[in-house]
């Protein structure tokens, strides 16, 4: 594995330790959602949100400009976070450098599972992962940059 990667995949690790909510509920899926939507339009973007806890769709917003299939992306994304606990971009950019793939390793369906960035989890402190927060309709990186600074720039305004 080369320098590059894995920097970044330690980036990334560091990112999900460092992204944890100190609670969170409906209210707060709303004005985090709402927050997401915002950044995509500030960077004209059009992307499908999803927010879920514990299997239940808390929000979900597709903007203009969206395809049906990005919730299809959603639910594939999702199940990669839930299935390694890490995020969907971070899970793609660590199974290629280790020459894995979803199906021959992990006998996971490409029908169910996909290795592409925009999923992260969502993770309460005390309590570890509780959901995902995902976004679909950008290019994978895109979609993985988009997520983690929403998330970064809500949790420092919540302070």
């Amino acid at each position: 594995m080369n320098s590059t990667i894995r920097e970044k995949l330690k980036e990334m690790q560091q990112e999900e330790q460092d992204l944890v909510f100190q609670t969170f509920d409906a209210e707060m899926a709303l004005k985090l959602g709402l927050h997401l939507v915002n950044e995509a339009k500030l960077r004209s973007k059009a992307v499908t949100l999803d927010i879920t806890v514990k299997g239940h769709r808390l929000f979900l917003y597709a903007m203009e400009g969206t395809h049906p299939d990005n919730e299809d992306w959603i639910r594939r994304k999702n199940n990669v976070v839930n299935h390694f606990s890490s995020s969907s971009w971070h899970t793609a950019l660590r199974l290629k450098s280790e020459e894995q793939t979803l199906e021959h390793d992990f006998d996971l369906p490409s029908s169910d599972y996909v290795l592409a960035g925009g999923a992260f989890p969502l993770m309460v402190e005390g309590k570890g992962q509780v959901g995902t927060i995902t976004v679909s309709g950008l290019p994978d990186e895109e979609d993985h940059e988009l997520v983690t600074s929403g998330i970064r720039s809500f949790l420092l305004q919540q302070g």
